[in-house]
């Protein structure tokens, strides 16, 4: 186990559990009083089947588009979390944050899966 590896895997993990988790809440705000508490179980099963599945994928030898994939992913994942941070440190608003955190993710992961899978 990689370093690298297991850092793709956090930050796929965490990307996923507050895209999941900030999704789910806002989509249910209007049915359910308390959506947190249905947001927060969603988020962190998707984040922890994304964590799990980027660490086995780059962990073993595996076929290169599942490989691709999971680099893919695991890209989107820290860029998501970066440009999360930097959005919430300048003090932009959770909403600005988790759209452009969203939007960058997956423009990286992208081209990250592009690229890999070559």
């Amino acid at each position: 186990m990689r370093v690298r590896t297991v850092g793709y895997a956090i930050g796929a993990g965490i990307a996923t559990f507050l895209v999941v988790f900030f999704v789910v809440s806002e989509a249910l705000l209007s049915y359910i009083e308390f959506s947190v508490l249905v947001g927060l179980p969603a988020g962190l099963l998707a984040g922890t089947l994304a964590a799990a599945f980027v660490h086995t994928q780059l962990g073993t030898e595996t076929s290169h588009t599942r490989r691709a994939l999971a680099r893919g992913l695991g890209s989107a994942g820290l860029t998501f979390v970066v440009a999360f941070g930097v959005t919430l440190l300048v003090q932009q608003g959770i909403t600005v944050a988790v759209l452009l955190g969203t939007v960058t993710g997956a423009v990286a992961g992208t081209v990250i899966f592009v690229r890999e899978k070559g």
